[in-house]
């Protein structure tokens, strides 16, 4: 079923009968013009997706919905959490839609030395709504975690999974990640620096705590192409 059909229903793998919120229901309704008998999809972000079917629309306006039967996941085998510089104007909006449609896991927004953007609430409540649209738009039933913004110095000292990573344009220390070993790898840690890139003693920093430098090849690539890119790469099995 096309993304267009798929709706966002945080109770449907708790409950048969669904309430689709005000926003789903005005999609449903007066922008895609569905009634009741259509046939859709619905996701709860944690993971779970039904195929669903519209039975009414009650007296405050909100479209009711039968859950059907689960449908397959498409999550990916690995959980990656991505760090990402915060870059001028809004431009982590598209960053954090397109790494929702790829599969991220959790997106922290970075404050770095370099770094030309800041957080407002209005921004924070952009990304996470620009998380949700990612996830409808590519078929994932989890949507990804937007944390409150924080200084990358602070965030590589957290409880993060141990396979850690900063992208970056190829140099005599970066890497790719290797053959698998014997335990596979379910957990990964990404970092994307700013359009400077991170200093010299940021990278000083995190890779005393256990990141090494991604190898992204000879270009030098914006903040959202190396995020995607890199992503791309971690998401796929080590080998």
């Amino acid at each position: 079923m096309g993304a267009a059909r798929r709706f966002f229903a945080p109770q449907a793998a708790r409950r048969r009968n669904l309430r689709l919120d005000a926003a789903e229901t005005h999609r449903l309704l007066r922008v895609l013009r569905l009634g009741p008998g259509a046939e859709i999809e619905v996701f709860d972000g944690a993971g779970n997706a039904f195929s669903a079917r519209v039975v009414g629309v009650d007296g405050d306006a909100h479209s009711l919905v039968e859950r059907g039967m689960a449908l397959p996941g498409r999550e990916p085998g690995i959980r990656l959490a991505v760090g990402v510089a915060i870059p001028k104007g809004d431009g982590l909006t598209a960053i954090v839609r397109q790494l929702a449609e790829i599969g991220a896991d959790t997106i922290v927004p970075l404050t770095s030395e370099r770094s030309e953007g800041r957080a407002t609430a209005v921004r924070l409540t952009r990304w996470r709504a620009a998380a949700l649209s990612g996830t409808r738009q590519s078929g994932r039933a989890t949507v990804p975690t937007v944390a409150a913004p924080v200084p990358f110095e602070v965030w590589t000292r957290g409880e993060l999974a141990t396979d850690r990573w900063i992208a970056s344009p190829r140099t005599a220390q970066t890497v790719r990640p290797g053959a698998p070993g014997p335990q596979p790898v379910t957990g990964r840690v990404l970092a994307v620096g700013p359009e400077g890139g991170f200093s010299a003693r940021e990278l000083e920093d995190a890779h005393r705590h256990g990141f090494r430098r991604l190898d992204l090849g000879e270009r030098i690539l914006r903040t959202g192409t190396a995020a995607v890119v890199a992503a791309a790469l971690l998401l796929r099995p080590a080998g």
